[in-house]
């Protein structure tokens, strides 16, 4: 079986979007001489995240909206092209954050490309972004994506709160989740923040329920939003057991781990949680039924196919 060697990059990112691309292609640089092979990079990383102090309405919600609408990219786009030939110099995965432009800039949508030696090799709109109107809008699609050494899945920040996810991904043969997140945490004390703490203990059990790989790129800014939030850092890297194999808190630089991607995980199926696979124990017939059933279930919900 062949090594693959993963890592993530925990950044300061900016609203610039000149400064955060050659910051990425730094990045790309360090990440070869380890040999990586695949690459995440923080959410909407390109451009920077959005400041939700403002109102609606409120003059500043107009300024970022129009930062936006200036400053999206189609994918493919002048940005992943720049990245593009930089992976190809390294024969490297790389997965960019970006605010993507859709309907001649009047749709944006918080995106990752994927982008490989030749191209990009996939596009994931972020799925969970409610509270993200009224700057970006939703995706609707779970695509995987196959690489040399693995299936791959996306996720965007917010979409790690929601298990029926990335076990979609799970289902659809992805091995490897690569997460580009700016998630925050409240206050300033990294000892005890519930916020922070939540992205963690998300990617540990997401990791362990769906025995997979997680690869985890945040945000390290302090101060960021002018309500006083700083970024989480921990941008790190969780094997198929469910444990954190490499771990950056606060400070800009990489996380990588080496494994045999392929090997782990049919471990991890077969020998780690008392030998069971958590994908094959499943049974789905039961948990249609109670989605069925739920009186939150939209009018005349179809019945679910017979098993």
């Amino acid at each position: 079986m062949a090594t693959v060697t993963l890592a993530a990059a925990n950044l300061r990112i900016e609203h610039d979007k000149a400064r955060n691309l050659g910051k990425f292609l730094e990045i790309i640089e360090e990440a070869a001489t380890k040999n990586v092979d695949v690459l995440v990079l923080p959410e909407v990383g390109l451009q920077g995240y959005a400041d939700f102090a403002f109102g609606l309405g409120d003059k500043g919600t107009a300024a970022q909206k129009q930062y936006y609408f200036r400053e999206a990219e189609p994918i493919p786009g002048p940005a992943t092209e720049t990245i593009r030939a930089k992976a190809a110099e390294h024969g490297m995965y790389v997965q960019l954050g970006l605010a993507e432009r859709g309907l001649h800039g009047n749709v944006i949508f918080n995106s990752t490309a994927l982008i490989g030696p030749d191209g990009v090799v996939g596009v994931y709109r972020k799925l969970h972004n409610q509270f993200e109107f009224p700057y970006f809008n939703p995706g609707e699609a779970t695509p995987v994506f196959d690489l040399p050494f693995a299936t791959v899945a996306s996720l965007i920040c917010y979409d790690l709160a929601f298990p029926e996810l990335m076990r979609t991904f799970a289902l659809k043969g992805a091995t490897v989740a690569l997460k580009s997140t700016a998630w925050p945490m409240r206050g300033h004390n990294r000892a005890d923040d519930y916020h922070g703490w939540a992205m963690d203990i998300s990617a540990q059990a997401n990791a362990f329920f769906n025995q997979m790989w997680l690869v985890v790129s945040n945000h390290c800014e302090k101060g960021v939003y002018s309500g006083g939030l700083d970024y989480w850092g921990n941008s790190q890297i969780v094997d198929p057991y469910g444990k954190v194999v490499a771990l950056l808190e606060e400070e800009e630089g990489l996380v990588v781990h080496t494994a045999d991607v392929e090997e782990t995980t049919l471990a991890s199926r077969t020998d780690g949680f008392f030998g069971l696979n958590l994908l094959q124990d499943r049974r789905p017939q039961h948990y249609r039924t109670l989605v069925d059933e739920s009186p939150y279930a939209p009018p005349n919900h179809p019945a679910p196919p017979s098993p």
